[in-house]
């Protein structure tokens, strides 16, 4: 009896330090959780085939409330967007090494506000009609230096072979609104009608002030079968300026579906390029670099002949195997 009297005991002290031990000693489910959002906590499959475009933009809309800040799509799945998503301020959408985000519409894809970051995405466009952009930058954000906007390590695919769309496309118009040194890092785009796409234009009538689109860096961009691989469109200076953006380790590979390389309307733009076969192609109705009566001050170092590039504009400077041009 005696011996019955202190095994209750016992136990109860043994529940009760095992109770301490699991809600002291280890990480709380809040504390797990806390570090990203798994967007299949809000209904994002992966497998099934179904749209996931609700399910990712409660993760993100949850992320940026919450201050969590990071959403991650894993598990090497294929997530379906049917309409576009917007990429709240402050969030940073993370996707798995070989997790995709299948385009199947044609819509905006992916609208970055500032503050937000896009890392390891895969987009792939599966149908013909898409002919809109994939990644979505607008000035009225006002990106600027202090600012963490980037994207990284980035592929967007069209293989629905239409070679409509647009990859990356930076916008500004609007007093006061402004892109400015975002950096594009290891950036991969694949038969698009334009890889990447700058355009600043001047605020409406009746407003003052300027738009522009100024300081960004692509690094390591890969541009791949695409008819427009590079547009900058804007003046040299405000109210709609395009200028001191660089592309830095920029490869392009042609294809018989290029008609321009770079086409640039902007000042001291900076280009670093390696551009293959230029001699297989068909559809090109003249040079496949232009840089417009609209420029200033512009670099190109590449392997281009220069009868491979027009220069209408003043004090641009490009080299060719031969020699340089001023």
């Amino acid at each position: 009896m005696k011996l019955k009297k202190l095994v209750l005991p016992a136990i109860i002290i043994i529940a009760i330090v095992l109770l301490y031990n699991q809600l002291y000693t280890s990480p709380s489910t809040a504390e797990k959780t806390t570090e990203y959002v798994d967007a299949q906590m809000f209904g994002a499959d992966g497998d099934d085939l179904k749209d996931d475009t609700a399910a990712i933009q409660k993760a993100i809309n949850y992320s940026q409330k919450e201050k969590i800040g990071k959403v991650k799509l894993l598990g090497n799945k294929n997530y379906i967007l049917t309409k576009g998503v917007v990429l709240k301020e402050g969030v940073e959408l993370e996707l798995g090494q070989n997790t995709r985000l299948f385009v199947e519409g044609d819509f905006r894809v992916i609208e970055v506000e500032k503050n937000a970051s896009i890392t390891n995405a895969t987009f792939e466009i599966t149908n013909k009609e898409f002919d809109s952009e994939v990644i979505y930058l607008n000035g009225e954000q006002k990106f600027w230096s202090w600012e963490r906007t980037r994207i990284n390590n980035v592929t967007i695919i069209n293989s629905s072979g239409s070679k409509k769309g647009t990859g990356i496309s930076l916008f500004s118009q609007g007093a006061d609104h402004f892109i400015s040194f975002v950096n594009f890092t290891d950036i991969n785009i694949s038969g698009l009608h334009t890889g990447v796409r700058l355009e600043a234009k001047p605020p409406p009538e009746g407003e003052e002030g300027y738009s522009f689109i100024n300081g960004n860096r692509f690094t390591n961009l890969t541009l791949d079968a695409c008819v427009n691989c590079i547009e900058i469109i804007g003046s040299v200076t405000i109210p709609n300026e395009c200028s001191g953006n660089e592309f830095k380790g920029l490869q392009v590979q042609t294809s018989n579906d290029t008609e321009k390389v770079i086409s640039v309307n902007g000042s001291d733009n900076k280009f670093d390029a390696m551009i293959w076969d230029v001699h297989l192609l068909e559809n090109s109705l003249g040079p496949i670099v232009e840089f417009t009566a609209q420029t200033k001050g512009n670099t190109l170092f590449s392997n281009l002949e220069s009868t491979y590039i027009e220069d209408n504009g003043n004090q641009n400077f490009f080299t060719s195997p031969q020699e340089a041009h001023y």
